[in-house]
């Protein structure tokens, strides 16, 4: 594992330790059930599916999440380059 996926995936540093203490974003994973629920009592034959289809887009979103975190930890290395140059 690179240390730029040991960052991300909380190896490096205690990032399992941060505090996700945002309502806003425990309403919206609220919302989302309650929309699966709904979906899954109205159809009851696409459990698989929908399982298959979450599945899914969690691994596109991890993949995404992972891009975008390793493009700010090059921003930031670069900036620190850019830092140690004399004036």
């Amino acid at each position: 594992m690179s240390i730029l996926e040991g960052l991300f995936f909380g190896s490096q540093v205690p990032f399992d330790e941060v505090d996700m203490n945002c309502p806003e974003y425990y309403r919206a994973g609220d919302k989302v059930s309650e929309c699966r629920a709904n979906i899954l009592k109205q159809f009851p034959d696409l459990a698989q599916i929908m399982e298959e289809y979450e599945n899914a887009q969690m691994e596109q979103s991890e993949l995404g999440r992972f891009h975008e975190f390793s493009v700010g930890v090059r921003v930031g290395a670069q900036l620190m380059l850019e830092m140690l140059k004399e004036l």
